[in-house]
């Protein structure tokens, strides 16, 4: 029971700052274009870059 007197002040100000950074989240924009973010994996281009020649080892016999 004594217990409680502990968790129960703590579990509500980890509610109200999870509420307040989710707030603040809103406000600030950061949900505001989630949906063209996942239509850039498909706009991605496949075409692979050229490669540099591999350099040779003159040490070598």
């Amino acid at each position: 029971m004594s217990s409680l007197f502990l968790l129960l002040p703590i579990s509500l100000l980890l509610v109200i700052a999870i509420g307040a950074a989710f707030w603040w989240a809103i406000f600030a924009g950061q949900f505001d274009d989630a949906g063209s973010v996942g239509d850039l994996i498909l706009e991605d281009d496949d075409r692979t870059a050229p490669t540099a020649p591999e350099p040779t080892d003159s040490a070598r016999p």
